[in-house]
């Protein structure tokens, strides 16, 4: 069989569990994830700009560059996206997050029902080697279709 074969690639998993023929990909963080982070970021400038330090102070300083930080790591959340395919999960993030499908051991959908836009869900991830990824995920399928894939990895880990 040609390893673009979507049987092919199923057949090549350990574990019952048949792989997305496209890769599916969605957003990382939901919409009012996104405005909560960023208006964060935006009070705590005004916080700052209340305080008016004197420039170019070590106060004022320690704050322009723990501002940017912020700020980078918001922009990242604004970019963030997941992708299941056939082959891996990724997500991309200030690094680029990925876990080949067939090196999977667990994973755990971890979300609280009704707090998804303010509480981002996440998925728990652990390598054969016994590494760890957290990966976000806001797309409701997306999040449906990893519950399926845990349900897969765990009916393999309790095969008789």
């Amino acid at each position: 069989m040609h390893p673009t074969d979507p049987a092919a690639r199923a057949s090549a998993l350990p574990y019952p569990y048949g792989p997305p023929v496209q890769p599916w990909t969605a957003a990382a963080f939901g919409p009012l994830f996104k405005v909560l982070a960023w208006g964060m970021v935006l009070a705590l400038f005004a916080w700052f700009w209340r305080l008016d330090f004197e420039w170019p102070s070590p106060q004022a300083q320690w704050f322009a560059v723990v501002w940017t930080m912020l700020v980078f790591m918001v922009w990242h959340i604004q970019r963030s996206r997941i992708t299941l395919s056939g082959e891996a999960i990724e997500q991309s993030w200030m690094w680029r997050r990925r876990l080949a499908l067939h090196e999977l051991a667990y994973v755990k959908v971890m979300r609280i029902r009704g707090l998804e836009p303010l509480v981002a869900p996440r998925i728990y991830a652990r390598s054969l080697s016994g590494t760890f990824v957290i990966f976000y995920c806001h797309d409701p399928a997306l999040l449906d279709e990893f519950a399926r894939l845990a349900l897969a990895l765990e009916q393999h880990a309790h095969r008789l």
